[in-house]
């Protein structure tokens, strides 16, 4: 059995979730994970304690969306998240642009969250707003795999 530690609020852990959802999910068990708790297990699993974090049936933890989607795409047969071919590289690209998307997005709400009102970057939130603009453009227009075709991980 797979065990992913992720949690609710976390868009990368709900990546993998709906990954998973495609090929494994009679084989995946979801616990949540706290990374704000010093007490919470995932600390001895992931040594950077991030979420979402993949245990596989042989006690080998992975860690990284994309690194668990490449497992678990694998275990599903291969080609089923990422396709094979030359279709796999548009796929990746749409998968690293949503990605940091999500980096920029979350950047943002930390920069509000945890950084002291008089320590935070207006300048550095409008580049990362600047980033999440041109990524939906892209996202839009550049974009050439048809989503409605097949489900991808991208």
């Amino acid at each position: 059995m797979y065990l992913l530690r992720t949690s609710p609020s976390s868009l990368f852990g709900r990546k993998v979730a709906l990954a998973a959802a495609t090929g494994l999910a009679d084989q995946l068990t979801i616990e949540p994970a706290d990374v704000n708790n010093p007490h919470d297990s995932l600390l001895q699993q992931n040594p950077l304690g991030k979420i979402p974090t993949l245990i596989t049936p042989e006690g080998q933890t992975l860690f990284d969306s994309r690194v668990i989607i490449e497992c678990l795409d694998a275990k599903a047969g291969g080609g089923v998240l990422i396709p094979k071919g030359d279709a796999r590289w548009e796929v990746l690209r749409q998968q690293a642009l949503v990605d940091g998307l999500m980096n920029a997005a979350l950047l943002v709400v930390y920069e509000d969250r945890y950084r002291p009102e008089d320590e935070r970057s207006p300048g550095w939130v409008a580049r990362q707003q600047d980033k999440m603009a041109r990524a939906r453009l892209c996202r839009k227009s550049l974009c050439a795999y048809p989503v409605a075709e097949t489900l991808h991980v991208g």
